[in-house]
C-alpha cells in the first residue's frame, strides 16, 4: 500500500510525517529510523529493535569459519 501526505519541517528541521504515513511504515515513538539523502529525496527506513532483528526467520546459515572465508574473498589483507 503507498500512502502520501504532506508534512511539515519544524524550525529546528525537524521532520513531522503525518500519523498515517507514520502507522502505514509501521514507526511508532521511540523508534529508531534510517535516514538516507539523495536526489533532492529523503527515504525514512524503521530499523527493527534487536528483539525484533533476532525474532524473525534465519534466511541464510553461515558458520564463523565461512564468513571469514567470504570476507577474504572482498576485502583486501594488509
Amino acid at each position: 500500500m503507498v500512502v502520501s501526505a504532506i508534512g511539515v519541517v519544524g524550525s529546528k528541521g525537524e521532520l513531522y510525517p503525518p500519523r498515517r504515513v507514520r502507522e502505514a511504515a509501521g514507526i511508532a515513538p521511540g523508534d529508531k529510523v534510517l535516514y538516507i539523502a539523495a536526489s533532492g529525496r529523503i527515504t525514512v527506513i524503521r530499523i527493527p529493535s534487536l528483539d525484533e532483528a533476532f525474532s524473525q526467520k534465519s534466511f541464510a546459515k553461515a558458520t564463523f569459519r565461512e564468513l571469514e572465508e567470504m570476507t577474504g574473498e572482498v576485502l583486501p589483507t594488509s
